[in-house]
């Protein structure tokens, strides 16, 4: 008797992958531990976990980087320049971050 294969997809949050549950639709990530509801190949729902806390966290971080750059840009000629080019580039990080999580809300809001 031949053995039975697993189908195996990719998450498509982290790209880990991820392996059917009992229920043939549904994958879970051996990564990141996301859920994922799909109808054929097409994404349907997906349930990240602390999804809505790391939204959180990453909109108090950028308002917290604003407000050091603001703080910084305000000292005029004596601003230290390598702060500000590396406050700016965590923000940057944080925002492509938070774009790239909201990308899945629809899914999540399907879940």
């Amino acid at each position: 008797m031949a053995p039975i294969e697993m189908e195996e997809r990719h998450c498509p949050l982290c790209k880990g992958v991820s392996y059917p549950t009992e229920d043939a639709a549904v994958f879970v990530c051996g990564r990141c531990g996301s859920s994922a509801r799909f109808d054929d190949q097409a994404l349907m729902a997906m349930d990240i976990p602390r999804y809505h806390l790391r939204l959180e966290e990453l909109a108090r971080r950028e308002r917290e980087l604003v407000a050091l750059i603001e703080a910084e840009s305000r000292r005029g000629a004596v601003r230290d320049m390598a702060s500000l080019r590396s406050l700016h580039e965590e923000r940057q990080r944080v925002l492509s971050e938070y774009s790239f999580l909201t990308h899945f809300q629809q899914f999540i809001d399907r879940w």
